[in-house]
Order: structure tokens, then C-alpha cells, then sequence
């Protein structure tokens, strides 16, 4: 690599610069700021954690030294046990009173161990009186006042739901004892679980977050109001939610229960360290609350307590070194490649506007000096061969254009001479006033392939009866049209000179004529044909068909009449077969249906399977019950949603009517 060359000087000078302010900042960043984020962070935490316990304790110690000396008050220990005395009774619901005044929500309760008589004050639902009720061993909701009994000897709290009250609360229970240590009733007070998440919980600091936890890691306290009214209503501590299933990580989760042991045993005052929530890390500190046996969780989401404002310094100097790098890159990309390049471009410009008499000055040796010498001579060389160029590209789009009108000419006549067609073939159709005149109540669906198609229906009137039928000629589109307009002037004749009342006659003779006027060398044309003649006075219909059917349909069945399997006109269809004549009975209501086998033939579904003869009986079954008019309307539907997406392989057809 020459010394000269421009590669070398950019990659010695940014590489240099890089080095030097990334070093730099990485440096000061590394020392200004990891120590003071640990630190700080597991300082603000733990004091947090003591600021919380400290609070709590001061929220609970004075109701639990006041339900204590409720449980020790001489009146309320006589009274329990000789309950049923009025005098005795006064005096405790006296003291009751005055112990009620003193309680933080002004409410208190007792419950007696002899009567299992509760006694709860009950000023929230606006009473502002005592009540009476009797615990029950069999009441989930009484559960707390029998494993209190059994399991308790001093105090606990307890968050539990009250059905008295019809609240829940932060509980404080104290056993009541005789002059013999015998346990004669539990009292206290409470705390409303909104007084308590208020004071306790609902943290004024943004990023720091309180809970409350039992030894099991029971949620006691919890911003979610949520979750401490489900702890509160759940009776079975396995439905209670624990501050273990709020953490993400297995391995947080058995830290946590061990940070619980350790200063339940008073090894530490608080445990701090980071855990994983809702795919969040916090740091979390907790401290016991002794007494009471809960456990305060604090956790502090770093990212919000902590101000961006502690590293505007390492900030300004990141700004001000990245400034110094692209002030100096700037101003010597500017000198040594985009001065040369700008030449470059303003000529490049200049060439793809087609001016090509134009060059570039060559000021070094280096990459860009060399690109501005081949620039220059790739100019003088797109100057040379413009000239004769632009006379060959010339040339050449005349004869395009001229080529492509052609085709378009050709194109409109085509389709002028097709849409023509479309109303010739038209003119061979029945018209609407014939069907009804005819047919009754009916319809028709008739869908070519094409703007013309090889399909089409017939329908004659005669003297006391008419001819109805549905013709598939081969091939659609132009040749399929040519073949309808021959059929149906073979069969106007067969009708006129042969017969009209007789469906397997005509059918034969319309073979014979076709098979000796049709003189196809190369293909084989034919038809298919349902073919019908209707006596409506009398009810009759006689049918015969050429590889079509005829579908009778009611509500209670759908009846195939199936033609033969000789089709008309075709180089292999005998001279000598003779049609089948069936004259079905037809029952009240029953429909009479003639398609051809582009209906049946339909592509559609997930993989374009054709719609298929048992779908389209099962379409006929269910629309047994309607009219006409409404059948074809939903019968034109089920066969566009079948279809979707999917192109029509063949013309279709279906008419039907009702006797």
C-alpha cells in the first residue's frame, strides 16, 4: 500500500482518534459511575427498608399495645366467663365504648370462647351499634377464631375478610385468658385495609414500591388492592397469592425464602439484592417486623429513582470529546474527499442530463484522482457512442410503437367481434317472459366462462305442453359458441320435423344429424343434454338425457334421474342407440333441477376441489323450504363463496322450476 494513497491516511487518523476519546470516555464513565450506582443503590434501599419497618411499627404498636390491655381489662375477663349476667354485661360494653374511642378506625371486636358468641362494632356500613352473631366451626368464614384458639397464645395479626362487617382488614387478635391461663375469648381491633395501604404501602416516591409478607411469603400488603382482597376472601393459604410467584427467576425466589430465615434469626436487620419482576429487575430489600412476624419488601426500580442529572458530567465530556472527533473528521473529509467528490457529482449531473463533452480536473495520485481520470475517459467514450446510439434507439422504438398499435388494433376487433358474438348467441336464449310463461316459478344461473360460452338452454312451446333443456356443447369461449348456434338450429328442426314430445326420440335424432353434418377432421365435438318435455295440466314430465341428470328435489329427499352415458353427435356415439324415456312421479312441492357439469365441476374450497355432485345435492336438500326466487339467490351465493378466488374451468349452467 502506497504511503500516497488516501486509505492509509483515514484509517491512521480516525483509528488514532477513536483510540483516544474512547479510552478516555470509557474510562471516566467506568469511575464516575459504577461506584455511585452500587453504593447509592444499596444504600437507598436499605434505608428505605428501615424507613417502612419504622413507619409500619409505629402504625401497629400503638393497636397492639391497646388490644392487649383490652384483653387484660378485669371487666371483660369476668364478663366472659359469666356472660349471661346483665349487670356484668353493662359495665364491658361500657369499657367496650372507651376502648372503641381510643382504636384508630373506632371499631372493635370480641369473640367469647363458652357462647362463641362475636361481637363486632360496626360503624363502616353505617350502623353505629354492636352486633351479635355466633361462630360456627363448620363456616369457612370462622375459620380464623378456631385455629386462633388452638393455635395462638398471645397476639397475631391477621388479614382477613369479615362477613359481619362485609369488609376486609389488617386484624390484630389477642387471646383472652382466666384467672387459670384457660382461654376464654379473642379481641382486638382492626386496620381498613384503605387506612393501611394509604399509610404503609402507597409509596409518595417515584420507583419504590412496599409489600407486606408473612413467613410463608403470604402477600399481607400490596399496592395491587387486587391482590389483598383475594388474600383476604381466600380461606386456604394454598389459594393466596405469595410475594414468591410475583418473582421470575427459581433461583430469586430461594434466596428470597433464605433472606426470610436469616433475619427471622435475627442474623441481619435488613437483606438486600436484585430480583427479577415482571421482567423487570429491582433491587429488593427486606427487613423483619419483629412482634408481629411479618416481613417488609421494598423494591426499588433503580432506573426511576435515580436522576440522569448525577452524570451530566460524564454526559457533557462523552458530547464534547464525540464533537471533537466529528469537527476534525469533518474538516478533513471536506479537504481530501468531498471537494473531489463534489466535482465528481456536479459531472455526473451533467452527464446524466446528457452532456457528455465535459471532464474533471485530476489533482493527486491517489483513489480519487484515479477515479477522476476514469471518469474522464469513460465520458469520452459515452460521447462516442451516443451519436450512432441514439440513432439505433430510435429507429428501433418507431417500429415498437408502431408494432404495439398494430396490436391494439388487432385487440379491439377481436374483442368488438367476441362482444358481438356474446349478443348473437344471446338472441338464441329464451327470454324472461317464455320462462315465466312456461316454467312458473323459477330461475336460471348462467355463467360462461367467457363473454361467450358452450352452454346454453332451451326451451320450446307447443300445443298443450313445452320443451325445456340444458345443453353442454364441447369446448367454451368462440368455438363452444359456434357449437351452441349449430345445435340449436338442429334441434329447432328436429323438433319441427321429427317430433316434439318425445325426448328419446329427439335425442336420437339429433345424434344422427349432427353425426352425419358435423365432418370434424382433427377434434371431436359433441354435446351433453338434460332434456325434459312438461305436460303442466297434467302434471307430467318425461325426461331423457345424454350424460346430464335430473334433480327432484323436496324436503325430505333429493332424487337423481340419470341419462345414458351416450352423448350426442360425437365420432364414437352409434347411429342405432336408442334413449331411455323416464317419467318420474313428482310429488307436491318437489323441484325440478337441470344443470350442466361446469356447476359441478366448480373449483373452490382450501385447495380447489371441484363442488361435486354430493355437495350439490345436499345445497338442493337444504333449500327445499324456499322460494325460487330465494333458492337461486342462495344457491348463486354458496356457489361464488365456495369459488372465492378460484377461475371457472368450464361454463355453467342451472335452471329450475317447480310443477
Amino acid at each position: 500500500m502506497q504511503l500516497h494513497s488516501l486509505k492509509p491516511k483515514f484509517i491512521l487518523i480516525i483509528v488514532s482518534l477513536s483510540l483516544f476519546v474512547g479510552l478516555a470516555t470509557l474510562a471516566t464513565f467506568y469511575l464516575s459511575s459504577n461506584s455511585i450506582i452500587k453504593g447509592f443503590a444499596l444504600r437507598f434501599a436499605t434505608k428505605e427498608a428501615l424507613l417502612e419497618k419504622n413507619k409500619i411499627m409505629s402504625l401497629i404498636d400503638r393497636e397492639v399495645v391497646l388490644a392487649r390491655k383490652m384483653a387484660d381489662d378485669p371487666t371483660l375477663k369476668r364478663w366472659a366467663v359469666h356472660e349471661e349476667q346483665p349487670e356484668l354485661k353493662r359495665e364491658a360494653f361500657e369499657e367496650l365504648e372507651s376502648y372503641r374511642r381510643l382504636y384508630r378506625d373506632k371499631s372493635f371486636f370480641i369473640a367469647l370462647a363458652g357462647s362463641r358468641h362475636y361481637y363486632v362494632y360496626n360503624k363502616e356500613q353505617g350502623h353505629d351499634r354492636v352486633e351479635l352473631t355466633t361462630l360456627s366451626s363448620g363456616n369457612p368464614m370462622d375459620k380464623w377464631f378456631f385455629e386462633a384458639l388452638r393455635n395462638q397464645d398471645g397476639y397475631a395479626l391477621n388479614l382477613d375478610y369479615d362477613s359481619t362487617l362485609k369488609q376486609s382488614k389488617v386484624w390484630i387478635n389477642v387471646i383472652m385468658k382466666g384467672r387459670q391461663g384457660e382461654k376464654t375469648g379473642i379481641c382486638g381491633g382492626g386496620i381498613t385495609i384503605t387506612d393501611f395501604l394509604n399509610e404503609i404501602v402507597f409509596s409518595h416516591e417515584k420507583g419504590l414500591s412496599t409489600m407486606l409478607v408473612d413467613q410463608s411469603g403470604i402477600i399481607q400488603a400490596h399496592e395491587d388492592r387486587a391482590i389483598v382482597e383475594h388474600n383476604a376472601s381466600a380461606r386456604s393459604n394454598d389459594k393466596k397469592i405469595t410475594v414468591f410467584s410475583l418473582m421470575d427467576l427459581p433461583d430469586e425466589r430461594e434466596h428470597l425464602k433464605q433472606a426470610i430465615s436469616d433475619l427471622k434469626s435475627s442474623k441481619n436487620e435488613v437483606a438486600a439484592f436484585p430480583v427479577l419482576v415482571g421482567g423487570k429487575v429491582f433491587l429488593a430489600a427486606v427487613s423483619h417486623l419483629q412482634g408481629i412476624g411479618w416481613f417488609n419488601v421494598v423494591l426499588v426500580d433503580v432506573s426511576q429513582v435515580f436522576s440522569m442529572r448525577v452524570f451530566l458530567p460524564i454526559i457533557a465530556i462523552m458530547l464534547l470529546s464525540f464533537l471533537l472527533i466529528i469537527t476534525t473528521l469533518a474538516l478533513l473529509m471536506n479537504r481530501m474527499v468531498l471537494v473531489p467528490l463534489t466535482r465528481l457529482t456536479v459531472a455526473s449531473r451533467e452527464v446524466a442530463g446528457g452532456r457528455y463533452d465535459i471532464a474533471v480536473p485530476v489533482t493527486g495520485r491517489d483513489e480519487l484522482g484515479e477515479l477522476s481520470g476514469s471518469f474522464n475517459r469513460m465520458a469520452a467514450m459515452i460521447l462516442d457512442h451516443t451519436a450512432n446510439l441514439e440513432m439505433k434507439v430510435r429507429e428501433r422504438t418507431d417500429q415498437l410503437s408502431s408494432a404495439n398499435r398494430m396490436l391494439e388494433e388487432s385487440q379491439n376487433r377481436i374483442m368488438e367481434s367476441i362482444k358481438y358474438a356474446r349478443i348473437i348467441q344471446s338472441s338464441i336464449l329464451p327470454d324472461d317472459e317464455l320462462c315465466r310463461s312456461c316454467l312458473g316459478d323459477n330461475f336460471v344461473i348462467y355463467r360462461p366462462k367467457e363473454l361467450v360460452g358452450g352452454d346454453f338452454y332451451y326451451l320450446r312451446r307447443f300445443p298443450g305442453h313445452f320443451l325445456l333443456a340444458v345443453i353442454d356443447c364441447t369446448g367454451h369461449g368462440v368455438p363452444g359458441a359456434f357449437m351452441t348456434m349449430t345445435v340449436n338450429a338442429v334441434l329447432n328442426h328436429v323438433v319441427d320435423m321429427v317430433c316434439n314430445d318425445d325426448p328419446a326420440r329427439i335425442l336420437a335424432e339429433l345424434n344422427r344429424v349432427l353425426r352425419r353434418n358435423l365432418n370434424f377432421r382433427d377434434v371431436d365435438a359433441g354435446l351433453d343434454i338434460a332434456l325434459c318435455m312438461v305436460d303442466r295440466d297434467s302434471r307430467r314430465l318425461v325426461f331423457a338425457g345424454a350424460g346430464l341428470s335430473l334433480y327432484l328435489a323436496s324436503a325430505a329427499d333429493v332424487r337423481e334421474i340419470r341419462g345414458d352415458n351416450q352423448r350426442v353427435g360425437y365420432k364414437g356415439s352409434r347411429l342405432d342407440y336408442t334413449y331411455r324415456n323416464h317419467e318420474p312421479a313428482i310429488n307436491a312441492g318437489e323441484c325440478c333441477y337441470l344443470t350442466s357439469d361446469g356447476l359441478l365441476d366448480l373449483p373452490g374450497g382450501d385447495k380447489g376441489y371441484g363442488f361435486g355432485a354430493e355437495r350439490f345435492r345436499t345445497l338442493l336438500a337444504g333449500t327445499a323450504g324456499d322460494t325460487m326466487q330465494s333458492r337461486g339467490e342462495m344457491i348463486a351465493q354458496v356457489l361464488s363463496d365456495y369459488q372465492g378466488d378460484f377461475p371457472s374451468r368450464d361454463d355453467m349452467t342451472l335452471i329450475a322450476f317447480r310443477l
